[in-house]
């Protein structure tokens, strides 16, 4: 297109700014009530984690998918479909990382599937249109990634393949021969100090080592107020979309930089479902003293 390089980066960057100023307009919705936004502004240094910003000021698709991921997010959070940011970050999305539409759609249509509020046929006309999509995304999905067709043995095998295509990079894991659950621990948070070899890890262990306090306090919560807690549509979803995206991942990834890159699409979101948990069970811990 005859842009120049400067030109490049500022056009991806600017690009993953409006995904960042979507992602905060979203979290001042599902935030608003809580503890943690009413009581402290370090609530407001979560938006400045450098894994984010660092992936989407680069030249790279991170900026347009992030853009498309948080506009659905803030849509699903106003109602408002019918909007350009959401019918361009839909479509952005879909085109640009299809497996990613088909974890976050796969998604919202579980959710809107089981809720009581809409009648059975609108449940019906749901489920028939949801699985026409969730098809057409899987079809774009196994096409993209050279499957081609539904075969578990040729998943595996593919996944294996890719796995394995990671040996020759420098921050390589190996992921084959880990248990399921350090598969799960390694692609969330790591690296950890321990991995750290350059300045660039030692940061993105600082904040890993943030998100594993956020996460083991999140469930220390969930498992003592469990009944009492509020889990909100949106909460559901972001919980959806994030295990969809571990179980997937884990299977085709085994580099710490791509764990650090990869977790972006999601990471934002689930961090303030977290940070909105631990503001219910401070709530009801204090209620209770």
């Amino acid at each position: 297109m005859g842009i120049p390089y400067w030109g490049g980066f500022l056009l991806y960057s600017t690009i993953g700014f409006l995904g960042i100023i979507q992602w905060i307009r979203w979290a001042k919705i599902v935030m608003k009530d809580t503890f943690i936004t009413d009581k402290t502004t370090l609530f407001w240094l979560v938006f400045l984690l450098p894994n984010l910003h660092y992936w989407t000021a680069s030249l790279g698709k991170e900026s347009f998918v992030f853009f498309g991921i948080a506009s659905i997010f803030y849509a699903f959070a106003t109602s408002h479909f019918k909007s350009i940011s959401f019918v361009l970050g839909s479509l952005l999305v879909v085109i640009i990382r299809p497996h990613v539409a088909l974890m976050l759609f796969s998604s919202i249509v579980l959710l809107l599937l089981f809720q009581k509020r809409y009648s059975l046929k609108k449940r019906l006309f749901l489920f028939s249109g949801g699985c026409l999509l969730l098809f057409s995304l899987t079809y774009m999905s196994f096409q993209v990634s050279s499957i081609r067709y539904w075969n578990w043995e040729r998943i595996q095998h593919f996944n294996q393949y890719a796995l394995l295509s990671f040996r020759g990079s420098g921050s390589y894991v190996p992921m084959l021969d880990y248990t399921y659950f350090y598969k799960i621990f390694s692609f969330h948070f790591r690296p950890l100090f321990f991995d750290s070899y350059s300045i660039s890890l030692f940061f993105a262990s600082i904040e890993n080592l943030l998100m594993l306090i956020i996460f083991i306090l999140a469930l220390l919560f969930i498992v003592r107020y469990y009944t009492l807690l509020v889990f909100p549509s949106w909460m559901k979803i972001t919980f959806l979309f994030s295990l969809l995206a571990s179980v997937i991942y884990i299977e085709r990834y085994a580099n710490l930089g791509i764990f650090m890159r990869t977790k972006m699409m999601f990471q934002p979101f689930l961090l303030l479902a977290m940070l909105n948990i631990i503001s219910q069970g401070i709530t009801h811990y204090k209620k209770k003293s």
